[in-house]
């Protein structure tokens, strides 16, 4: 989960206009669990391709693995991520 903060964090850090958006209108934080590294590089490629603002985290303390993304969760994205299970659940 400490993951997810850095990838909040990138997300703010590249698109800040559209952060202090969220935090003024929703400021929801949803977290998905995916299976692997694999299937995250899959759902963030297929993000992007479909237009979402998405940024991803890589962790250098383990080469640089994908560890977490961030996007903002408009209804169409959010369809895309609805089978994933809520993280820690």
């Amino acid at each position: 989960m400490v993951q997810t903060g850095h990838a909040i964090a990138e997300f703010a850090h590249k698109h800040p206009q559209l952060f202090s958006h969220w935090t003024t209108t929703s400021n929801y934080l949803i977290s998905k669990a995916v299976q692997d590294e694999k299937h995250l590089k899959n759902l963030y490629e297929k993000l992007k391709w479909r237009g979402a603002d998405v940024v991803a985290f890589t962790e250098p303390d383990i080469g640089d693995q994908l560890t977490a993304i961030c996007f903002y969760g408009t209804p169409e994205m959010r369809k895309i991520t609805n089978k994933f299970k809520l993280a820690l659940s």
